[in-house]
């Protein structure tokens, strides 16, 4: 083989391992693979916040109701309040109307049912535990017998066996039908605001001439 030739075979020997160490030294190309492909490399997509310490990660399950229970649960309505507050023509029918002092042809409170007593005059007597800014009203004859309730009273509105209030009363043509607060009702109520001259001066709505539930 002539000099020239062993040159040649030399120079392309070198070339080839040249390739095959730059080949060894490139650094390996990672491709991402799809989803399925085995031994793909991918980076975490998911960026969420850590849960708070003291706290579940687990999602917790939102009951919601149904219409049937959703009817259960439905509140009573309540009655609108009027505009104003008006007499009834029932201050016409109170028996020995001079015992009571009137302080206000109309007044409107609001307040919790706490007793309800039958009368022998044909009255109920309906004691409202007051909401706080109509605690001004009462009197200290309030307290005791009347447990410092207000003292509401619809009139003639049962069997009257008391003597000196038969007459009145038979001549009432639509006393209150009811039906009337019963004892744990929160209401709002209006009537003439009195006091009881016969029994210490202790406050009233008498007669009752309108309520409804709050």
């Amino acid at each position: 083989m002539s000099p020239s030739s062993r040159l040649v075979l030399a120079s392309i020997g070198l070339a080839v391992v040249l390739i095959v160490i730059a080949t060894s030294l490139r650094p390996p190309t990672t491709t991402p693979a799809g989803p399925g492909v085995a031994g793909a490399t991918s980076t975490p997509t998911d960026t969420a916040t850590p849960p708070t310490p003291g706290y579940s990660a687990t999602p917790v399950a939102t009951k919601t109701a149904s219409p049937t229970a959703a009817a259960a649960k439905a509140v009573k309505s309540t009655s609108p309040k009027p505009v104003a507050c008006k007499p009834t023509d029932q201050d016409r029918f109170v028996y020995n109307p001079d015992r009571l002092s009137v302080q206000a042809a109309c007044l409107h409170v609001t307040g919790t049912v706490e007793a309800v007593r039958k009368e022998a005059d044909g009255d109920l007597h309906i004691l409202l535990a007051l909401d706080p800014p109509y605690a001004h009203l009462l009197t200290p004859a309030n307290q005791g017998e009347e447990l410092g309730d207000l003292v509401v009273e619809p009139v003639c509105v049962r069997s009257v066996t008391q003597a000196d209030a038969e007459g009145t009363c038979a001549a009432d043509p639509d006393p209150l039908t009811g039906p009337f607060p019963v004892i744990g009702e929160r209401i709002w109520i209006e009537g003439r605001y009195v006091f009881d001259l016969d029994h210490g001066g202790w406050a009233e709505l008498h007669p009752l001439y309108r309520w409804g539930d709050r």
